[in-house]
């Protein structure tokens, strides 16, 4: 009996200390997926968020881009939009606080490709908006590239996937998701094109 209890004790600990090194040191894909969790929460809100937070949390989620970035948008029925450098992210971000009520954004499968200087990735996800309350949906696939500065992945380079390529990979079940981009989409873009006359 003491010796099962040893051996059980043993297992525990060595269990735990495999659990804690995933979680101190991480691969690098786990933690660009982390980045990009964490960048999605960021991008959310909540309806009735106060003024500063708002500010607050714009700012964090352009922190997630290099001071260079360069985003390209380009869906199917609307101009397309270009952004440069994190300013106009930040702007974006916080001129989509004051057209929508609220918003929740995720990124429900995140596939990393990991450069050969294991400093780089480029990374392909589908990006997802819904309104709390709405049914609305707004879906999109998106190619980042991000790299390591000062231990931390920043993204450098967004660019959407573009359509056919989108029906091609994904199949039919995507492609309905793919295409439904109602009033999210219309605020977004309202917003971006706003930041790009500024």
């Amino acid at each position: 009996m003491k010796r099962a209890v040893q051996i059980a004790l043993a297992v525990a600990a060595v269990g735990l200390g495999f659990w804690l090194w995933t979680v101190l040191f991480p691969t690098p894909e786990n933690a660009i997926r982390s980045r990009l969790h964490a960048l999605a929460k960021a991008l959310s809100f909540k309806a009735g968020s106060g003024t500063i937070a708002q500010a607050l949390s714009s700012q964090k989620a352009a922190e997630f881009f290099t001071p260079d970035v360069d985003v390209e948008v380009n869906l199917t029925g609307y101009e397309p939009i270009s952004l440069h450098g994190r300013d106009e992210v930040l702007q974006i971000a916080m001129a989509s606080r004051s057209r929508l009520t609220a918003l929740k954004v995720e990124f429900p499968d995140i596939n990393v490709t990991l450069g050969a200087d294991k400093q780089t990735a480029k990374v392909n996800l589908t990006g997802k908006a819904t309104m709390p309350g709405e049914r609305d949906i707004s879906a999109q696939e998106f190619n980042f590239k991000l790299k390591k500065v000062d231990g931390k992945w920043v993204i450098y380079e967004v660019e959407t996937v573009k359509t056919l390529s989108l029906f091609q990979q994904r199949g039919s079940s995507r492609r309905k998701e793919a295409q439904i981009c109602p009033r999210i989409c219309m605020s977004l873009l309202t917003s971006a094109a706003t930041v790009q006359r500024t």
